[in-house]
C-alpha cells in the first residue's frame, strides 16, 4: 500500500528511470563512437607524424654522411702516425696524442658538424680496451666491429651506449684482435630544433611524442624514462590500446653498415580524455534537462488525481473516527465520484452486518472462555494423575516418590537461571516430574529387584523412555514427552535411547538429565547410601567413570555450578 506522496514519488522515479535508460543508451552509443573516432583519428595523425619523422631521418642522414669521404681522408692521412704512436708509446698516451692531432684537423675543418673526438682500442667483441675522454667510461660500444678488407674504414652513425649522445663511429683493423675506433660527437644543434618542434607538436589529441634511442634513453630529454614495450621489443610498428589512450610505437633504421643497424624509436601518445569529458558534460546536461522536465510534468499530471485521493483519505479517516461517511465533495475525476458513492452504499451495509457480528462474537468469546477453563482443569487433572503414576513407577516407596518432586523444583530453578521463556519454564515445572512415567510399563519384578539387573533386564529397563510415548504422545504434552523420551541422552552422544548429540537434545531434557543424576547420587537406596552435596558435585564435574562431565550440556553444567548452594538448599528442604 502507498500514500499519495509515495505514489507520486514512485511515478516520478519510474519516469526518471526511463529517461536515465534512454540517456545510458545514448551514452553507450557515444562511447562506441568516441572509441572508433579515437582509433581512426590517432591513426591518421600518427601517419602524418611518421612521414615528418622519416623525412627528418633522411635529411639528417644526408647531412651527417656528407663529410664521410673527407673524414676517411683525414684518418688515412694520420694513420701512419697513429700506428707508430700506438707501437712506441703507452697506449693511453698514444690515444691522447692521436686525439689531439686529429681534433686540430677535423674540428677546425668541419666545425659545425662535430664538437668533440674520442679515440679507443676495441677487441673483436666490441669491448673498449683503452680510450680517451668519455669513451673511457664505456665498457662495450654495443656491436662487434667488422671490416671488409684490411685497409678499409667502416663508418656507422649511432649513440653512445647508455646515453642519447649521437656519434659517428669510424674504425679500422689494427690486428686480428684489435680495432682502432674514432668516435666523433655530433653537434646537438643539428637535430635539437627538429626534436623540440616534434615533441611539442599539438596536432589532434597528441599528449606526448618521445624519441627513444634504446628502451630508456631519449633524444627529447636527458632523463632516463624506461619503456616496457620497447624493452620487450617489437617488429616495425606496434599499437597499444589503453583507452581512452592510444599509444603508437614505430621502429626506424637510424643508420646501418653491412649487417649492423642502429634503431631509433618513435612513441606517440594520443589522449582522448578531453573528448570524453565533453561527451560526458553533454550527457549530464541532457539528463538534468530530462529530469527537470519529468519532475514538473509529473507533478502537473498528478495534481487532479492527488487532490481526489486526498479527499478520499480524509473521508476514510472520518469513517475510522466516527463510523460515518461525510457528505460527498466535488471531485475532479468522474471515476473518483462514482467510487465514493459506491463506498457510501457499502458502508451502510457493513454497519448493519457489523452489529450482527458483534453479537455473535460476544457469544463465541463466552464459549471460548468456558472451553479454556475446562481444558486447563483437564490438563491439571491429567498431570496430577500422571504424577501419581510416576510415584508408582518410581518404586512404590516414599523416598523414590519424593524424587519426582525434587526433580520438578530443581528443574524449574535451572530453567529460570537459563533465562528460558516464561511458557517454557512453566511447562518444565509442570512436566519434569513425569520424566520416568514410562516405568509403569516395566515389569514389577525388574523395577523392584534389589540386586544388579541382568543385561536383558537392563535393556528392558532402558525402554521406559520409549514407553512414555504411550501416555504422553498427545497434543499439549510435547514438552513432557521430550523430557521423558530424551532425559537419558548424553550430550556427547553416548546416551540412550537414540544416541542424540549436543543440541539435538531438547533443552528441557538437558536440564532434567543433570537434575536426575544429581538427585540419584544424593538419594539413599537399599543398595547404597546417598552422597553429600559436595560429593555429588565432584562426580558431576569431574566424573567417576560411569558419570562424566561430557554427558551434560556445558551451558547447563555452568549454570548448575553457579547455583550450587541454592540447589543444595532446595534438595535438603524436599528430602
Amino acid at each position: 500500500m502507498q500514500r499519495i506522496d509515495q505514489l507520486k514519488k514512485s511515478i516520478l522515479i519510474r519516469n526518471i528511470l526511463i529517461a536515465v535508460s534512454v540517456t545510458l543508451f545514448v551514452f553507450v552509443g557515444a562511447l562506441i563512437w568516441t572509441r572508433f573516432y579515437s582509433t581512426e583519428s590517432s591513426r591518421t595523425h600518427f601517419e602524418k607524424i611518421d612521414i615528418a619523422f622519416r623525412n627528418f631521418l633522411d635529411t639528417f642522414s644526408t647531412i651527417v654522411s656528407h663529410h664521410d669521404e673527407e673524414l676517411e681522408d683525414y684518418i688515412r692521412a694520420n694513420l701512419p702516425l697513429a700506428k707508430e704512436l700506438i707501437g712506441n708509446l703507452n697506449k693511453n698516451e698514444a690515444l691522447e696524442s692521436i686525439k689531439k692531432q686529429l681534433s686540430q684537423t677535423v674540428l677546425y675543418s668541419i666545425p659545425n658538424v662535430f664538437v668533440d673526438i674520442d679515440i679507443g682500442l676495441l677487441n673483436t667483441k666490441g669491448e673498449v680496451l683503452n680510450a680517451t675522454g668519455y669513451l673511457a667510461t664505456v665498457k662495450n660500444i654495443g656491436f662487434k666491429p667488422t671490416v671488409y678488407s684490411t685497409n678499409s674504414i667502416s663508418i656507422l652513425t649511432g649513440f653512445v651506449p647508455g646515453s642519447s649522445r649521437m656519434v659517428k663511429y669510424l674504425w679500422l683493423q689494427l690486428s686480428e684482435t684489435e680495432y682502432l675506433l674514432f668516435t666523433l660527437y655530433l653537434n646537438p644543434r643539428l637535430y635539437e630544433g627538429f626534436v623540440k618542434g616534434l615533441v611539442n607538436l599539438s596536432a589532434g589529441n597528441v599528449s606526448e611524442i618521445a624519441i627513444y634511442v634504446d628502451y630508456e634513453n631519449r633524444l627529447d630529454t636527458s632523463k632516463k624514462v624506461a619503456d616496457p614495450i620497447i624493452a620487450e621489443g617489437f617488429k616495425d610498428q606496434y599499437l597499444k590500446k589503453d583507452w581512452p589512450k592510444s599509444i603508437f610505437y614505430k621502429a626506424y633504421v637510424f643508420s646501418s653498415h653491412g649487417e649492423l643497424t642502429v634503431p631509433i624509436y618513435l612513441k606517440v601518445v594520443f589522449d582522448f580524455r578531453k573528448v570524453l569529458f565533453y561527451v560526458l558534460a553533454y550527457l549530464v546536461a541532457f539528463i538534468l534537462t530530462v529530469v527537470i522536465f519529468t519532475l514538473f510534468s509529473t507533478q502537473e499530471t498528478l495534481k487532479p488525481f492527488a487532490s481526489d485521493l486526498n479527499k478520499l483519505s480524509i473521508a476514510v479517516r472520518e469513517i475510522g473516527n466516527t463510523g460515518t461517511l461525510p457528505p460527498a465533495g466535488n471531485f475532479n475525476l468522474v471515476e473518483t465520484q462514482e467510487f465514493y458513492e459506491t463506498l457510501s452504499a457499502i458502508l451502510q451495509e457493513l454497519s448493519a452486518t457489523m452489529e450482527e457480528l458483534e453479537a455473535t462474537n460476544q457469544e463465541l468469546m463466552r464459549s471460548y472462555d468456558e472451553i479454556r477453563l475446562k481444558s486447563e482443569e483437564f490438563k491439571r487433572l491429567l498431570v496430577n494423575i500422571s504424577e501419581k503414576l510416576a510415584v508408582i513407577a518410581e518404586g512404590y516407596d516414599e523416598n523414590t516418590g519424593q524424587h519426582i518432586y525434587r526433580v520438578k523444583h530443581l528443574s524449574k530453578l535451572l530453567a529460570e537461571k537459563l533465562n528460558l521463556s516464561e511458557e517454557k519454564i512453566e511447562e518444565i515445572n509442570m512436566f519434569a516430574s513425569l520424566h520416568d512415567i514410562g516405568k509403569i510399563f516395566i515389569p514389577k519384578e525388574i523395577l523392584l529387584k534389589p540386586g544388579k539387573l541382568t543385561p536383558e533386564e537392563w535393556e528392558e529397563m532402558k525402554k521406559h523412555t520409549i514407553y512414555a510415548k504411550r501416555i504422553l504422545d498427545v497434543p499439549g504434552f510435547e514438552t513432557a514427552l521430550n523430557i521423558a523420551l530424551y532425559h537419558h541422552e548424553n550430550y556427547d552422544g553416548t546416551g540412550y535411547p537414540f544416541g542424540l548429540i549436543e543440541e539435538e537434545i531438547p533443552i528441557e531434557a538437558q536440564i532434567v538429565k543433570i537434575v536426575d543424576v544429581y538427585d540419584a547420587l544424593r538419594s539413599d537406596r537399599p543398595y547404597k547410601k546417598g552422597m553429600t552435596h559436595e560429593e555429588a558435585l565432584e562426580i558431576i564435574f569431574k566424573g567417576d567413570g560411569r558419570t562424566l562431565p561430557s554427558h551434560f550440556s556445558p551451558k547447563v553444567l555452568e549454570v548448575f555450578k553457579e547455583n550450587g548452594d541454592e540447589i543444595r538448599k532446595i534438595w535438603e528442604k524436599l528430602r
